[in-house]
């Protein structure tokens, strides 16, 4: 099945996203194990596992975690794990959740969470510290046997090398023995509450902690001062590029087509791609959307309620294109129980959260789109090269956003760490390897 390329401009321009964060980790992982392998093949399949590795446990570690906490936890008690706990701040909204649920069978599940409120904040608060520190722990061990295989693996080609140049050198002794006729000599050997609520719904936020975790085990675990500083550059680049320097790019790509085009693209790739959107903006049925939501909001209630009853509303239906709103989905009976589809009921699922305020927030949106839409009419530029113009701005921003990152952590970072190894009279060999060497050279294991 073709993937809609506003979906994927979409996914890949999320904040909230994990898949460009991934795309980053993936390049930064392939251009250190590639900057590794050059300094030596030892020190390139200890990246490789490093790497690789970590990558998978950052990846998948949390939701594996969350997913068997929910089967073995949530299920035998009957709590739906689905529900969203911050849907308990505002106690007249929570009254909304259970009278707008989207079918009885949620409603009910909806009701058995807000009888067990205070079992349930605990479970859920529960599964975030549990799966975090599982994960963690998961790269503890990681790190260990990393290490412990890496070690064995060069005492193991170190003694077979010393074994190899014993065998050529006598090989050699006993070639020039018979060529001298008996010629004497020999050669010589040479020896929970705000931090839950901020961290265990986000799926980047929750990131944060994991890769603070990792960081600082990976500088206090390391085996020397030439693995400390590797890292300490790595981590410190790494971290900027997943969670600080991509939302400054964006940022400043975003001002710079205000500024330069009158063109907004701050708005889902997958809003400003629907042909509806587009023609509401035509016709001038978009100001109808957008008086509506004004006269809604005011109060939570009340827009909470105006979300429910309007689905029809263009602000309303942009917020769902962008999964600020979640819609309840069902699935239907596949082939012998198998290969289940997801029928979306056009209902909002009211276990979702939804944040009030990123909703008001498209409104704003596109408030502003539409009112460089009409002074970009008023100058003669066509609808249609209107729209072409903002989607394009939308793609180019967030390839111009994954393509600096790329460049940054898969081809500048390696290529700064490989320099500074080749540029440096005592800092070119493998570290560990040579601690080993040194090692088994005092215990006359090899000479």
């Amino acid at each position: 099945m073709p993937i809609n390329p506003a979906t994927l401009y979409s996914v890949l321009g999320n904040p909230n996203s994990l898949v460009p964060l991934a795309i980053k980790d993936v390049s930064a992982t392939a251009g250190m194990t590639a900057g590794s392998l050059i300094t030596g093949k030892e020190e390139g399949i200890d990246r490789l596992i490093d790497e690789c590795g970590t990558a998978f446990i950052w990846l998948f570690g949390i939701p594996i975690s969350k997913a068997v906490f929910n089967f073995s936890i949530f299920k035998p008690l009957k709590l739906d794990s689905k529900f969203d706990a911050r849907n308990f701040k505002d106690k007249e909204i929570l009254k909304k959740i259970k009278e707008y649920a989207p079918d009885e069978k949620v409603k009910n599940s909806i009701e058995k969470v807000i009888s067990k409120e205070r079992l349930f904040k605990s479970l859920v608060t529960t599964r975030f510290i549990a799966s975090t520190v599982i994960t963690i722990v998961s790269y503890l061990v990681l790190t260990k046997f990393k290490q412990k295989y890496t070690e064995n693996k060069i005492k193991e080609n170190l003694i077979q090398e010393y074994n190899e140049k014993l065998k050529q050198e006598q090989a050699e002794k006993e070639k020039k023995s018979v060529i001298a006729d008996n010629f004497e000599g020999s050669p010589s050997f040479k020896g929970m509450g705000a931090i839950v609520e901020n961290f265990a719904f986000s799926p980047v936020k929750n990131m944060w902690i994991l890769d603070g975790a990792i960081t600082l085990e990976r500088l206090k675990d390391s085996r020397n001062p030439q693995e400390f500083v590797g890292y300490a550059i790595k981590e410190g680049i790494l971290l900027t590029f997943l969670y600080y320097a991509g939302g400054k790019i964006q940022s400043l790509i975003e001002k710079h087509s205000k500024k330069k085009f009158n063109k907004s693209i701050e708005l889902d790739a997958r809003v400003l791609a629907n042909e509806e959107f587009k023609k509401a903006f035509e016709d001038g049925s978009i100001e109808k959307s957008l008086e509506q939501f004004k006269s809604a909001n005011t109060s939570n209630t009340a827009l909470y309620d105006f979300l429910h009853k309007n689905p029809d509303n263009l602000v309303v239906k942009s917020a769902k294109q962008s999964d600020i709103i979640k819609n309840n989905k069902v699935k239907e009976d596949g082939f012998w129980g198998l290969f289940k589809k997801k029928i979306d009921t056009g209902k909002i699922d009211t276990r979702e959260y939804i944040d009030l305020e990123d909703v008001k927030g498209v409104n704003n949106k596109i408030s502003e789109l539409y009112s460089q839409y009409r002074d970009a009419l008023a100058k003669g530029e066509t609808s249609e090269k209107f729209f072409n113009g903002v989607k394009k701005l939308k793609i180019k921003s967030v390839l111009a956003n994954i393509g600096i990152s790329i460049l940054a952590l898969g081809i500048i970072t390696p290529g700064i760490m490989v320099a500074k190894r080749f540029l440096s009279k005592d800092d070119k060999e493998f570290e560990t390897k040579k601690e080993i060497r040194e090692k088994l050279i005092a215990d006359g294991v090899i000479a």
